[in-house]
């Protein structure tokens, strides 16, 4: 109202040049006004995708969290395994030893059934991670560097020892079939005789080749819950 009748007697004044000139900053202070909305705006936006970043790497993080800890296990059980089979075949080298670290001491080999029995396996949380990828949200993560690193992780590595870990899981189920007897009515004061040296050696470099990886993935996936720790305090 107060700019109206401004106008209106800027224009009974003959004051036509003032009155453009005022018109001029009318027009600015509206745009003006227009971009500062449009900033608070986009700022408050942007602050909401921020907060849903975190949300993210927050929920990805302790998924990785989780895989560490059944790597730990895996590996643990299958270090166990690696033993009781190079207790049965002294002359199996131990290959990735620099990788895997030392093996625990056998008591006995009474319990060697058990590596035909035991189907531990890594079994990745992947929730998160399809979650984000399955609604469009993967540009969400605005450090690409650690999207790909993360990516890589769940696409490439994870997949790779999921497979392994089936082929491990297949081989154990054709040697149980194959020494069902030996397992079934061995004498469990002594070894367990397994003749066929071949296929022991065989399931024995799946097995020490899949704790290698598991161990090789856990190190990897140590490494990138340290990055997305770092991002995610870095996140205002």
């Amino acid at each position: 109202m107060i700019f109206r009748k401004i106008r209106q007697n800027m224009i009974k004044d003959n004051k036509v040049i003032k009155y453009f000139l005022y018109a001029i900053g009318e027009i600015i202070l509206v745009v003006i006004g227009i971009l500062i909305a449009l900033s608070i705006n986009n700022s408050n936006e942007l602050k909401k995708t921020r907060n849903a970043e975190k949300v993210y790497l927050k929920e990805i993080k302790s998924d990785l969290i989780q895989d560490t800890l059944l790597l730990s296990q895996v590996i643990k059980d299958h270090k166990w395994r690696i033993a009781q089979l190079m207790s049965q075949d002294t002359t199996i080298d131990f290959i990735f030893e620099e990788i895997i670290g030392k093996l625990p001491k056998v008591g006995g080999v009474s319990q060697l059934e058990y590596i035909f029995y035991t189907d531990r396996k890594f079994r990745p949380k992947i929730g998160t991670y399809n979650s984000m990828i399955s609604e469009g949200k993967s540009s969400i993560i605005s450090n690409r560097e650690l999207f790909s690193n993360i990516q890589n992780i769940y696409e490439l590595d994870v997949q790779d020892i999921t497979t392994i870990g089936e082929d491990v899981l297949n081989r154990s189920i054709q040697l149980r079939n194959k020494y069902a007897y030996e397992i079934k009515y061995g004498d469990f004061g002594s070894p367990i005789k397994i003749t066929d040296k071949r296929i022991l050696a065989d399931f024995y470099r799946l097995l020490n080749y899949y704790t290698r990886q598991s161990v090789l993935l856990k190190k990897s996936i140590t490494e990138l819950i340290e990055l997305i720790d770092n991002e995610y305090h870095s996140i205002e």
